[in-house]
């Protein structure tokens, strides 16, 4: 009875696994140091007909960032045509430049840029498009919205939920041996 109860759990375990019910595992960090879109605050609409993707506008950067997949499956290529792909990794840069972060709440829009992939603007090489997801659960920060509340709730913004920028922060800090984070929030509103 009891190996028949440990199979049938496998068996719900595994069903729960293929239909994308179960829990992934905490996401691995990886230090990739290639061409990459930077899109911590980037500025995102929803994509026309598809309600769960936006289309967000990143700048382009070469250099240490971060991914959450090996940095071969988000190595940049360029096609035969000359079209350009790059995808969205995180940096400490925008934060570093003076851009700070903004808390928003739980059940407002924002996009999920990481890993990404992104098409470098054949206009601008300094810009990239990027298809993200759209989220609307957990709290979550972006360097967009120049700290203005009022834009949580329709900016789109590329961002991401709270422990996840803080562990990407710390990741990056020991990983390139930066001693003060130069990720600082926003002021809090006055009520």
């Amino acid at each position: 009875m009891r190996s028949m109860t440990l199979s049938f759990r496998l068996v719900i375990l595994s069903l729960a696994a293929a239909f994308g019910l179960a829990q992934p595992a905490a996401a691995e960090n990886y230090l990739c140091n290639q061409q990459f879109a930077l899109c911590t605050s980037a500025p995102c609409i929803p994509q026309p007909g598809n309600p769960n993707v936006s289309i967000c506008v990143c700048d382009v950067q070469e250099g240490p960032n971060l991914a959450t997949v090996e940095c071969g499956a988000v190595k940049p290529s360029t096609d035969a045509d000359g079209v350009r792909t790059v995808y969205s990794q995180f940096a400490l840069t925008q934060f570093a430049q003076g851009k700070k972060a903004l808390k928003c709440e739980s059940g407002t829009p924002w996009s999920q840029c990481l890993n990404k992939i992104c098409t470098v603007d054949p206009a601008n090489p300094n810009k990239a498009i990027c298809a993200c997801d759209v989220v609307r659960t957990g709290e979550w920060q972006t360097a967009g919205g120049n700290c203005d509340t009022a834009t949580c709730k329709t900016a789109y913004w590329s961002g991401a939920l709270l422990a996840d920028s803080r562990n990407n922060a710390e990741f990056m800090m020991e990983q390139l041996k930066i001693t003060k984070s130069p990720a600082e929030a926003c002021p809090v509103p006055k009520q």
